[in-house]
């Protein structure tokens, strides 16, 4: 068997992204299957909140990097938090996260980070599960850089 690696559900086609709409990545499931990887898919967002649901941004606070709901500001930060650590407690032998590009909650280094009043700080920054496998030392890349 191949690598044991994370992927986003919705690269699958799964329709969990906020909007419910389907943004799969055929390229990205050809390729893991073609290597022979072992595929265990995640989503915290559809886990946590359901679909479809109020889309979120990383958001600097006096607290720390947030993922706060778009248009009313609420803080889901905490239950991804909760989900990241115990996908990766119960598949502790990860080889490999691939992530959405650009979702604050599994993007790898695509993830955009905006200020309390909504002004882009960056798009370079990690959503709260790929730091959370990023942290623990899980190679982790965007399934655009796949």
């Amino acid at each position: 068997m191949g690598k044991k690696v994370a992927v986003s559900a919705c690269l699958a086609g799964k329709n969990c992204r906020y909007n419910g709409e389907p943004k799969g990545n055929p390229e990205v499931m050809e390729k893991l299957e073609k290597e022979g990887c072992e595929i265990v898919f995640f989503c915290p967002e559809d886990a946590c909140f359901g679909t479809p649901r109020e889309a979120m941004d990383l958001t600097v606070t006096p607290e720390g990097v947030k993922a706060l709901t778009k248009y009313s500001k609420a803080d889901r930060t905490e239950p991804i938090v909760e989900y990241a650590e115990k996908f990766f407690e119960d598949h502790p032998d990860i080889d490999l996260f691939v992530g959405k590009a650009r979702s604050p909650s599994c993007g790898v280094r695509t993830g955009k980070l905006y200020d309390e009043e909504g002004n882009l700080i960056s798009e370079k920054e990690a959503g709260i599960m790929a730091a959370e496998a990023k942290a623990r030392g899980i190679e982790a890349v965007d399934d655009e850089n796949y």
